[in-house]
């Protein structure tokens, strides 16, 4: 399987693609908004988002400084490494080392710099397949990130530097820069789901040598973290995931599992680059040991094709032990031996995987061909590869003991340091929570005091207020019953018993509704229309008197204080109509909407008059609706009653009640 290449090289694009963080100010350092974007458009290309190169671009084109400028700049060339022309990187990343290496070493710049060598890392593992140009690399961009804005990047160049001692059959020091990788996770504080691509590369390490059950353990930790994986680590989880299947030889559960990367690539539109052509190629390889050569020998040809273009040796001299495998299966020895030709020249050495793969098919065809001695070289080549890979599996085994004793240690003695600070910050906690409780408890205390005083003070007012409407209604009643009485006396014997009665009523409804503060406009109105009826004797026969209102269910839901319109009516009667020559005429109407509701009573006399308002009689009922319209108001802010007299062919009262009042 090719897994070296697209391995390391995926964690690069990783590793370039993660956002710069700054852990001190510096004179060239990005503000918040610049390194929020900067990440946002990184995350963005991580997705294969068509919108990224555009954006950019333009990011290019508004850049105010140079190192923001190449930033973007660098940003645009490492986009190369996840597209079909890779080749085109290297222009990039040499002109951001030259601006680098002329800039003061701050720690943006060397960032900068670490980004540029990692991603020529990437780009040398992908089609130079040179191991020691990689790492040497690799190790620049460490120590560069060492002292650089970026540290907490350091995790991932740690697994590339583990791939790049992978690719040189140097499985325990791979495994110990992952384990680096690890600890540097804990030690920076970062989140535990960067883990995922740790795992995954352990996952790796322990299925080329062998131990399965291991690798197990570490994919299934992975595969927790699937759906918060960016597209391209979750291409490569499910590339190594199949090839563990595979090379554990369960070979149905390694084809779902390369479906399943066949469809996430096309999802994300990647069909030509070199991730599908890798996917497509161990498909083959797949289909070949399930006995389906035709779907083997379709994908291995597209793959070819692909690695034939690019120059990808080695994927070429994988696509071609495939096909030895197809044409060992059909007899085809001719063919065989046509694909060795075609591959002499070709070191192998430093492929184990994919030697011990055409080292098991050469077997079976020098078997096949009676060429025994080739067959011994080739088994004894085997045994001796299998001999390094359970040496190098010691190996591991002794490395991570001592690794993890190291970082035990280390983790010991940070717990220790840990607990103390903890014990101190818990004192501190108590001292702040018992002066906290304290602080409240104070101020509860003089919140209920607050609260005691203006409820009293509020009583008081309300007290008060009650006094004066009291006050106000106990004067109505004896000038109301002294008029009635008066104008009586005055008509003479004539009905008088229908008139006393009437009398009798109107003055009983009088002595209840003045009981009440408040009444039901209704009632009010109820209560007028008899008043207005034992008055319309004295008016005589030319007096007109009309009502308009809404229905009586409507009035019954609206709520007004009492007598005020009956004052309004005993007025225009007894200071408007009375006395009158010619017709006389009063109307009481009553408008209402979801605002308020207007009560107007008009009359034709001749109008208010300030002089007989000046007089003892005529103010008490005036008196009494401004007393009582004051008292509301004053428990009303928003929304308050008016009250309003105006001369227009006669006399015009309107009292406006809101609908959400108040009422004491």
């Amino acid at each position: 399987m090719i897994v070296r290449r697209w391995l390391c090289a995926t964690m690069a694009v990783l590793f370039c693609l993660s956002a710069c963080r700054h852990s001190a100010p510096e004179p060239d350092s990005r503000s918040k908004e610049q390194l929020a974007l900067f990440r946002a458009l990184n995350d963005s290309m991580q997705h294969l988002s068509p919108n990224a190169l555009p954006l950019i671009r333009e990011q290019l084109q508004q850049a105010t400084d140079s190192l923001t400028w190449y930033d973007y700049y660098l940003m645009y060339g490492r986009h190369y490494l996840l597209s079909g022309t890779p080749d085109s990187l290297p222009h990039y990343t040499s002109r951001v080392l030259r601006f680098a290496g002329r800039q003061p070493q701050t720690r943006r710049v060397r960032g900068l710099a670490a980004t540029a060598l990692s991603a020529e890392g990437a780009y040398h593992y992908l089609l130079r397949h040179d191991a020691d140009s990689v790492i040497s690399r690799y190790m620049q961009a460490y120590r560069l990130m060492l002292h650089s804005d970026m540290q907490d990047a350091l995790p991932d160049l740690s697994a590339n530097i583990g791939d790049a001692y992978v690719a040189k059959n140097e499985l325990p020091e791979g495994s110990r820069w992952y384990r680096r990788a690890l600890f540097l996770v804990d030690s920076l504080g970062l989140p535990t789901k960067d883990n995922q691509t740790l795992y995954l590369g352990l996952g790796r390490i322990y299925t080329t040598v062998g131990d399965f059950t291991q690798a197990r353990d570490y994919y299934e930790k992975t595969e927790q973290y699937f759906a918060d994986m960016k597209p391209n680590m979750q291409s490569y989880f499910l590339n190594n995931y199949g090839n563990y299947f595979y090379f554990s030889r369960q070979y149905p559960e390694a084809l779902a599992t390369f479906r399943r990367l066949k469809a996430h690539l096309e999802h994300y539109r990647a069909e030509d680059n070199f991730d599908m052509y890798l996917c497509k190629v161990n498909m083959a390889d797949v289909f070949l040991n399930l006995g389906q050569t035709d779907s083997a020998r379709h994908y291995v040809s597209e793959a070819e094709d692909y690695f034939t273009r690019q120059g990808v040796s080695v994927g070429v001299y994988y696509a071609h032990t495939i096909r030895i495998g197809i044409a060992l299966r059909h007899g085809d020895y001719a063919e065989v031996e046509r694909l060795l030709q075609a591959d002499r020249g070709f070191d192998a050495t430093k492929e184990h995987d994919l030697l011990a793969i055409r080292q098991q098919y050469l077997n079976d065809y020098y078997a096949k061909v009676g060429d025994y001695r080739r067959a011994y070289q080739n088994l004894k080549e085997s045994q001796q590869d299998k001999d390094s890979t359970e040496y190098m599996r010691k190996q591991m085994r002794s490395s991570d003991i001592m690794m993890r004793l190291t970082e035990d240690t280390l983790r010991l003695n940070h717990q220790i340091r840990m607990k103390q600070q903890e014990a101190a910050y818990a004192k501190a906690q108590l001292r702040l929570w018992i002066t906290t409780a304290l602080l409240v408890l104070l101020a509860l205390a003089v919140v209920l005091w607050y609260s005691l005083e203006r409820r009293r003070k509020l009583q008081n007012h309300f007290d008060m207020l009650n006094l004066r409407l009291q006050n106000a209604r106990q004067r109505i009643s004896p000038h109301f019953v002294f008029n009635v009485l008066n104008s009586r006396m005055n008509k003479g014997d004539r009905q008088e018993r229908d008139q006393l009665l009437s009398l009798a009523k109107l003055i009983r409804t009088n002595l209840d509704m003045t009981s009440h503060p408040t009444v039901t406009l209704a009632e009010e109105l109820d209560f007028v229309g008899k008043y207005v009826e034992v008055e319309r004797q004295l008016l005589g026969e030319d007096f007109t008197f009309t009502m308009e209102a809404p229905q009586k269910e409507t009035l019954e839901t609206v709520r007004i204080p009492s007598m005020l319109v009956q004052i309004l009516t005993e007025n225009a009667i007894i200071h408007g109509l009375k006395g009158k020559e010619g017709g006389k005429r009063l109307c009481i109407r009553v408008d209402t909407d979801e605002a308020a509701t207007r009560i107007t009573v008009s009359d034709n006399g001749p109008g208010f008059d300030i002089r007989h308002y000046n007089s003892e009689r005529s103010r008490t009922g005036l008196n009494i609706i401004r007393t009582t319209v004051s008292a509301i108001n004053q428990e009303n802010k928003k929304h308050k009653i008016s009250f309003d007299i105006k001369n227009d062919n006669g006399c015009h009262c309107v009292l406006t009640i809101p609908k959400n009042i108040k009422l004491i």
